[in-house]
């Protein structure tokens, strides 16, 4: 069962924006998939077991995110974070991003929701979201349809 939260952000309106480091220091922008790639947006308050067994489910089905002309990043709002632990236990094929004063959060998340789920369209226009205050998260296959979905509607 899903915990949801009361989301902040309406759908078909366009997500802000924001730019934040991966695992190497290299900053990645939301707005770099823009026109090219529908975008499912994961926040994640820490990764537990919970965490990293959704992470490496998505990266098993990565390639079914990318059949969708899709991608994923996953943003971590962990302040104690190491980049150098995470990137030496961990090899997904999305970039994971560090927001450790959480401020790409705030902009997508309440304050009583730990992590959350946003599945935004080339444009950044958001279809779908879910704001958790504890996991499960969706399954991935429901990623997948939304941006099977979403891929049918701009190809039209």
């Amino acid at each position: 069962m899903l915990h949801t939260t009361q989301p902040q952000l309406r759908i078909g309106k366009v997500v802000p924006t924001f730019g934040l480091p991966d695992l190497r220091g290299n900053e990645v922008k939301r707005s770099v998939e823009r026109g090219r790639r529908h975008l499912a947006l994961l926040f994640l308050e820490q990764i537990d077991i919970s965490a990293e067994a959704y992470l490496r489910e998505v990266t098993q089905e990565y390639a079914a995110i990318r059949e969708a002309d899709g991608t994923l990043m996953a943003v971590l709002s962990d302040p104690a974070a190491a980049a150098d632990e995470l990137r030496a236990k961990f090899d997904f094929p999305f970039p994971l991003l560090l927001d450790r004063e959480s401020t790409a959060r705030s902009k997508f998340l309440p304050a009583d929701a730990s992590c959350g789920l946003f599945i935004l369209d080339r444009y950044g226009a958001l279809h779908a979201q879910w704001t958790l205050s504890a996991p499960p998260f969706p399954p991935v296959s429901e990623i997948v349809e939304w941006l099977h979905v979403l891929d049918r509607q701009c190809s039209l």
